[in-house]
């Protein structure tokens, strides 16, 4: 019993990668992938018989929470990809019959509108229903996840797999 008392107390304090992951709205895979790759500094302890877990001290919490945790400044504002009076998405895909695809995006001055790769020309909404009766391809309002946190893509907009993906992600 003093055996159990004594590694009971000789155990570190500190966070698992579980309160890690919840704090920092992150899956318990990606905090042991950044405990793996260095990102998050941890403390290897034995436990049981040929496992090892792992303890997040507050100073390396907080050192991951700056580096890891999306800040309110960097993350995207829904105005700036959502439309909401027109309930439209920025490259969210449209079509009609006079217009085999037309994608949401926003000109210069930021005001969304439609462009035409086939033409090569830029529309305003208006301009687009009016004159090409165009239609969403799809709908993109779906069943929020269970997932909560976030997640930073980049996908360079001159890749062939760019209009592709981001239909993939409306669409579910």
């Amino acid at each position: 019993m003093d055996r159990l008392v004594y590694e009971k107390q000789s155990f570190p304090t500190g966070m698992s990668p579980n309160d890690v992951a919840r704090r920092l709205g992150l899956s318990v895979q990606s905090v042991y992938k950044y405990i793996q790759d260095g990102s998050i500094k941890a403390d290897a302890f034995p436990y049981g018989d040929e496992r090892i877990t792992y303890v997040i001290s507050e100073t390396a919490y907080h050192e991951a929470e700056k580096s890891l945790k999306p800040s309110e400044i960097q993350r995207p504002k829904k105005y700036e990809y959502y439309d909401s009076k027109n309930d439209i998405a920025l490259y969210q895909r449209f079509h009609s019959s006079k217009i085999p695809e037309a994608r949401v995006v926003r000109n210069e001055e930021n005001v969304f509108g439609f462009y035409l790769p086939n033409i090569q020309k830029w529309l305003t909404y208006e301009e687009g229903n009016k004159i090409y009766t165009l239609k969403p391809s799809y709908s993109n309002h779906q069943p929020t996840l269970d997932y909560k946190g976030y997640v930073e893509l980049q996908v360079p907009k001159n890749e062939v797999v760019f209009y592709p993906f981001i239909d993939y992600l409306y669409k579910t």
